[in-house]
This record gives C-alpha cells, structure tokens and sequence, in this order.
C-alpha cells in the first residue's frame, strides 16, 4: 500500500514568508500505509505573519486536494482555516520555536497538527463569563471538530484537530 504525499512547492499563494520550508518527509508512526491518504506539512517562521500564512496553506491545499476553484471552497476548508489560525496563533503566543503545520486527508476524515518546541501540555479554559476575552481558542476548535488533543513529539508538543469532510 502506498501513501500519498503532496507537497505543494510550486504553489504557494501570495509567495512564500522568509524562514518557511517544508520539514523533512516521516516515516514510520506517522506513515501507516493507508491507502489514499494526502499529506501536506509545512515548517512555518516564529513571525505572527505565520498565522495568516497556514489560513492561506489550508485553503489552497484543501482547494488542491479537491479540485475546487477559488470561489468553491467547502464550508469544512473555512472552518480548517479558522481552527488552524486559532492553532497556530496559540504556538505563536505560548510555545517555543517554529510551528509545523501538517494536513492529512484519509477516509474522508481532515486531521490538522500544529506541533512546536514546548512540551508544556495545553488545556481549554473553562466557560467561566469572568474570564478575559483571550484564552478561548481551544473551545472554538472543541465546539467545531469532531475530535482534538494534544501528543508529546520528538521536539515538544503537537495539538491537532479533526473535522468530517463528507456529509
């Protein structure tokens, strides 16, 4: 069984930020051999640029992996940006070195893992109507996707989400 991989490094809406790279490719864990499987995974810089940049990745991979023009973005590919952008602002703000956005597609399941350098575990705030109006990112991503959480890795910490591509 193969998996398919794309990388999209001829196609980067609006150019690439500086710093931005694609990791190297894994294998092992990660790779379970399922077939039709697409991949996509990007090294993005420590600069708050980056957040605006993953909406941008998503939706042109999403849009890739479709075959949908620009104004034929599913409802599933805004919420991805939107829960990608709360991911990676989150990495931005409270982990530590470059984030690695990777988008797997299999079995009509997105997954979508925002991995950085700090092993501190994250959690989501409470509902409580007394707390400040930052903090409430995570409850975004647990109200819209089907499932979330957050894995040790090799280099600190990764927080993913998952969301239903098919009806």
């Amino acid at each position: 069984m193969s998996t398919t991989t794309l990388a999209l490094m001829n196609r980067r809406p609006h150019g690439t930020l500086r710093g931005e790279r694609l990791p190297a490719a894994r294998r092992g864990a990660d790779d379970d051999g399922v077939p039709e499987a697409r991949r996509a995974s990007w090294v993005l810089p420590a600069v708050p640029s980056s957040t605006s940049r993953a909406r941008d990745l998503v939706r042109a991979t999403l849009r890739d992996w479709t075959g949908r023009s620009e104004g034929e973005v599913p409802e599933v590919a805004e919420v991805a940006e939107l829960l990608v952008s709360e991911l990676v602002a989150n990495a931005l703000l409270h982990g530590r070195g470059e984030p690695v956005l990777t988008l797997t597609l299999r079995d009509g399941v997105l997954r979508c893992e925002v991995e950085d350098e700090d092993r501190v575990p994250l959690r989501a705030r409470d509902r409580s109507p007394d707390d400040a109006e930052g903090g409430r990112g995570l409850l975004i991503v647990d109200s819209l996707s089907r499932a979330w959480g957050v894995r040790p890795t090799s280099r600190g910490k990764a927080v993913w989400f998952e969301l239903e591509t098919r009806p």
